[in-house]
């Protein structure tokens, strides 16, 4: 039965394909006399084990794209290597991806999701704006965002840069999923739930209280860490486990207000001038003290290596200074409204007596070429061990001057979503380093020994191109690809309806109420309308359907 459908359908093709030949050729060659058809489009994802809202997002965006002429090629990756491709490659070999930006905490602010992402200064290997935007009066009002100390004025012009992305379209926004997750409340109690971060904070490990004899927090994940060096970390996977291991001078609190942690207390001199205060008594995991020192150090060393990641952060900086036994003083080079909550709130302090030596000249000539594989900080966890593709584990560092009423941490990779749900439903895991996908969540609801929690995302999901060339180089083309975005269906049938849609220049979840424009222009689902937009400026098709580029 099967070799007789084939034959048939070979004998189709051939049919088929005469019919075309005969009498479509000439018209074909007419329609697009002189003009380039437009290039094949690779759309790189997430893998299905991986992310399968991502993976199948994917294929729904480049059918939409298909039907308007454009070829596309979906192309899944292992994570890891999606963000070397997209973030670090000095070149940038992608046309579109899928990927997204985690709702940490400090994010809230939007200086991450406006400056860093989207000026000029960041399209670098390993800078955030991948996609090549330039444009010299979004950098200008980036910048005055960020000199801005009056709160509303502020408001005002992060406002005015939303407008300015959902007009130029670097990327699209596909939706924000909520944060759902679960821990086992037979085993430990007093969870930290925290806007777009959940149960999986900086906060939770420290205060999460045992009620069994096991006093070691093991989490699932599918996703391992891709270094320990946190001069080249830059995935929301690494920073969840460095953070814990390296202390910061400020911690952002579960209300999102900025409170003391290596610094005892800080004061803002004056708009450029900030003096902080080191907490005493504090050691490095090797015993050696955290003086003010290392903390000149990590700043002086990172502002001359130079940490992509951190470089929005760090630029402010101008210089920072030892002025007292326990004072350490940062002059900026111009106003930097969050240089609390950002730069402090994130940059790790590194000791120098370790760092100083990285760098020998011969077999290592930059801190980003080091392993780093026995991380010595400062913070409330240890490092033990990292088996790679098999698990990671921290001890309690009981010295810490918040130390952990647990003994460890214990993050252990399964290969799929299903393994994480099957391993809490067994009870070999204590909660979840990652959102259930949508299907999973009324299961756990069932679940006696699970507590299931939510909290509103502040990140998003987005598909991005590469403005350097076609076809994504035309404004008139990322306006159309604009409308072929069925957020409907995405919403209902992917994430189940537990998330919100996105749009063009919706870089700022309608959770971060305050900085969240809500009156940006958007583009409905409208595939004629993006035809209509692509044959306006010029663009045409030939017989076949395929599109090809307006005339030079």
């Amino acid at each position: 039965m099967v070799k007789k459908r084939n034959i048939v359908a070979v004998l189709l093709v051939l049919v088929l394909g005469l019919i075309v030949v005969g009498c479509g050729e000439d018209e074909a060659d007419v329609s697009v006399e002189g003009l380039t058809q437009v290039p094949e489009v690779t759309m790189y994802t997430t893998t299905a084990e991986y992310d399968p809202v991502r993976y199948e997002a994917a294929f729904m965006v480049a059918e939409n794209w298909e039907e308007l002429g454009v070829e596309v090629n979906v192309r899944p990756l292992e994570f890891n290597s999606l963000i070397e491709r997209v973030f670090d490659a000095e070149e940038k070999d992608f046309n579109a991806f899928i990927l997204g930006w985690s709702g940490r905490i400090e994010r809230l602010d939007p200086d991450m999701f406006l400056y860093s992402n989207f000026h000029s200064s960041q399209d670098m290997p390993g800078g955030n704006n991948a996609y090549g935007y330039f444009s010299e009066e979004y950098d200008q009002l980036a910048e005055a965002q960020r000199e801005e100390m009056e709160i509303e004025e502020r408001q005002k012009i992060v406002h005015e840069l939303q407008d300015m992305l959902a007009e130029d379209i670097p990327k699209i926004a596909l939706y924000y999923r909520d944060e759902y997750q679960a821990y086992n409340h037979e085993r430990f109690d007093n969870f930290t739930v925290m806007p777009g971060e959940g149960i999986y904070n900086e906060w939770t490990p420290v205060e999460i209280e045992p009620l069994t004899d096991d006093t070691v927090l093991e989490i699932a994940s599918t996703q391992d860490l891709d270094t320990l060096n946190p001069m080249t970390a830059q995935t929301v996977w690494e920073w969840k486990l460095l953070r814990l291991v390296y202390d910061k001078l400020v911690r952002l609190s579960p209300d999102v207000e900025p409170t003391p942690s290596a610094a005892e207390d800080w004061e803002i001199v004056d708009d450029v001038t900030v003096d902080v205060t080191l907490r005493d008594g504090m050691d490095f995991h090797d015993g050696e003290a955290v003086t003010v020192d290392d903390v000149k150090f990590t700043f002086d060393y990172m502002l001359e290596w130079g940490v992509p990641y951190f470089d929005t952060f760090l630029n402010p900086v101008d210089s920072v200074e030892v002025v007292a036994d326990n004072v350490v003083r940062f002059n900026l080079v111009e106003p930097y409204a969050p240089f609390i909550t950002n730069t402090l709130a994130q940059i790790p302090i590194l000791p120098e007596h370790i760092w100083s030596d990285v760098v020998d000249g011969e077999e290592i000539t930059h801190p980003d070429e080091w392993d780093n594989p026995e991380p010595i900080g400062s913070g409330p966890f240890k490092f033990e061990y990292w088996r790679r593709g098999e698990e990671i584990k921290l001890a309690a560092n009981e010295d810490h001057f918040t130390p952990p009423k647990i003994d460890g941490l214990l993050q252990v990779l399964y290969g799929h979503a299903e393994g994480v749900l099957g391993a809490l439903e067994q009870g070999d895991a204590d909660m979840n380093a990652w959102r259930f996908e949508p299907l999973h969540i009324e299961q756990v609801r069932e679940l006696d020994h699970l507590t299931l929690t939510e909290a509103p995302d502040i990140g998003y999901y987005y598909t991005g191109f590469n403005l350097r060339e076609a076809p994504f180089d035309n404004h008139d083309f990322r306006k159309a690809m604009a409308h072929t975005v069925d957020y409907d269906t995405i919403i209902d049938a992917l994430i189940h309806g537990y998330g919100q849609a996105g749009g063009a220049g919706a870089v700022l979840s309608p959770a971060n109420e305050f900085w969240a424009n809500p009156d940006m222009a958007s583009y409905e689902f409208d595939l004629e309308r993006a035809r209509e937009i692509l044959e306006e400026a010029g663009y045409t098709w030939d017989s076949t359907g395929r599109l090809y580029l307006p005339e030079e």
